[in-house]
């Protein structure tokens, strides 16, 4: 009997230890299996958090970006170099007091103020430039540099611009290369950050100037065909900004607007390109002296 009960207890032992086996390793292949799981849930977190962060990071802003962006837009008028190398074809003289005093940048308060002066002494920076008047030019562009910084549009131009115009102060053809980039990038660079109608200022600026310079040579300016020839030659950018202030926000451009109406006008009733009557040249000189006092 207890043999028999001996081998009973012999043939259950072996069970329980098996038993006993099973049980130590379904434990340890859980763990494993939870390590597992606990690990493919943390990579996947973190692989998440850093598409989230790529999705979600802002688009950097480089200089490259700008000159892309910049390139989308086409100067609309002729240059100013255009007209002052028509002064200097007809070998008019370069007249000292009739452009704008640089030391009135610290005159202009308001957007359109500086927008419009910051055309001004654009086109007395050509005018200066074309006559080799190195001093003028030196004075003009610091007056330039002044109002861009103040519109803060200094990032549409090269960080070394400063250096270019001085290193080339005395190289006429890339000194004119350098301000008419410069004028063509503050135009593209205004209307891609959505403020055009600060960008059609600086262009009146510019052309208004261009006129008054032109029209200022001389008293006899009517009888000289060359010179009215010049003046006339302003008639299509100012027609063209006409339409383009038209179609634009009239808040910032209502005074200019109306003013180079009043010069279209006059451009209306003169016949061909090479003929103006005195009062006609009257008239355009009573309005321009009157841009000056509403606006320099």
């Amino acid at each position: 009997m207890n043999l028999l009960f001996m081998r009973k207890l012999n043939t259950i032992k072996p069970n329980k230890e098996n038993l006993k086996i099973a049980i130590m390793k379904l434990t340890k292949a859980s763990k494993i299996i939870s390590i597992m799981i606990l690990t493919g849930i943390i990579s996947f977190s973190l692989i998440s958090c850093k598409n989230k962060s790529s999705n979600t990071e802002a688009p950097k802003v480089t200089n490259e970006t700008i000159k892309k962006e910049i390139k989308e837009y086409t100067y609309p008028i002729n240059s100013v170099f255009d007209v002052t190398n028509m002064l200097i074809k007809i070998e008019a003289s370069y007249v000292i007091g009739i452009t704008n005093d640089p030391a009135n940048v610290d005159k202009y308060f308001s957007e359109q103020s500086k927008a419009f002066n910051l055309g001004v002494y654009t086109a007395d920076l050509a005018y200066s430039t074309t006559y080799n008047e190195r001093t003028d030019v030196q004075r003009f562009f610091k007056a330039t540099e002044a109002l861009a910084s103040s519109l803060s549009i200094t990032s549409a131009f090269s960080s070394d611009l400063p250096k270019q115009i001085e290193s080339n102060i005395d190289n006429k053809e890339k000194l004119v290369e350098v301000i008419t980039k410069m004028s063509q990038d503050a135009y593209s660079y205004l209307n891609n950050q959505g403020r055009a109608e600060l960008s059609y200022l600086i262009l009146a600026g510019t052309v208004i100037e261009g006129l008054y310079l032109t029209s200022h040579l001389s008293e006899s300016t009517y009888q000289n065909p060359e010179i009215v020839k010049a003046i006339l030659y302003h008639k299509d950018p100012l027609m063209k900004l006409e339409k383009l202030m038209e179609g634009g926000n009239k808040e910032l451009t209502t005074n200019v607007l109306a003013n180079i109406k009043s010069i279209n006008a006059i451009y209306a009733e003169v016949n061909g390109t090479t003929s103006i009557t005195k009062k006609q040249i009257e008239q355009l000189n009573s309005i321009l002296e009157k841009i000056r006092k509403e606006n320099i």
